[in-house]
């Protein structure tokens, strides 16, 4: 790392290694990513149909299976998931018919549901789960990178970014596309890991969040509000639990 996208900071401190990448946190406001960052003209090839199946048939690691499998049962006591977060998120912020873009929709799951209320369009880089969501009725989907991703003068009025941030290179430039999709007073709703949770206090290096490259950039609740301020985000709100290693945000234009 080099500049601090939240700060500007030069100075950097290694925190963890894992294999053959550091974790660096800017002394400035603690901000992490990895060190080396991977190619983004690799990205794509990285959610080839061969990489995705082979990362879902992946052997996890014990706390990684530990983790999932507390996840699902949470999620089934409280009958909630991401999905559903996001839904009833855009229900409260938007009118019925809204225009909602998903960056990152994968195999569509997400907006599938949400195009019962709105009408979405999804951008994904891989073109297998690109191929995948384009299967629903009633989506579009835009197969390609979202950084580089031009849709003229079209803006939303929603604009969601379900487990995408930590993946980012670039994660300022993201921001301020993210900004330059909606309309004045919409919303961008983001969930990403959390590097401030407890949990990755207590394992360190082993947290489960750490799946470089992959997971290339970590966010605590502060730096990540920083940013969006610095974008040009006016009202945000996030909500992080001491033990959950995600949070979620909204942040209105």
């Amino acid at each position: 790392m080099v500049i601090c996208p939240v700060c500007g900071s030069r100075e950097w401190t290694k925190r963890y290694r894992i294999d053959i990448w550091d974790i660096e946190e800017c002394d400035g406001c603690g901000f992490a990513g990895i060190d080396p960052m991977p190619v983004r003209e690799n990205r794509a090839e990285c959610y080839s149909e061969e990489k995705v199946v082979e990362r879902n048939v992946k052997e996890r690691s014990y706390p990684q299976k530990l983790s999932r499998l507390l996840k699902r049962f949470f999620g089934r006591i409280t009958k909630r998931n991401k999905g559903d977060i996001f839904y009833n998120r855009l229900r409260r912020h938007l009118r019925p018919g809204s225009k909602v873009l998903d960056i990152g929709c994968g195999d569509g799951s997400f907006i599938c549901k949400a195009k019962e209320d709105f009408v979405c369009t999804g951008i994904e880089i891989s073109g297998y789960l690109a191929s995948l969501a384009g299967k629903h009725p009633g989506i579009r989907v835009i197969t390609g990178n979202f950084l580089d991703t031009e849709l003229g003068r079209e803006e939303y009025d929603g604009v969601t970014m379900i487990s995408l941030l930590e993946h980012l290179d670039d994660p300022l430039q993201a921001m301020k596309k993210c900004f330059e999709f909606l309309k004045q007073g919409g919303v961008l709703l983001i969930k990403t890991v959390n590097y401030n949770c407890l949990n990755r206090r207590v394992k360190r290096g082993l947290w489960t969040g750490f799946r470089p490259p992959d997971h290339a950039v970590y966010f605590s609740p502060s730096n990540l509000e920083l940013l969006l301020k610095r974008v040009g985000f006016k009202k945000i709100k996030i909500s992080a639990a001491p033990f959950n290693d995600n949070m979620y945000c909204e942040a209105v234009k």
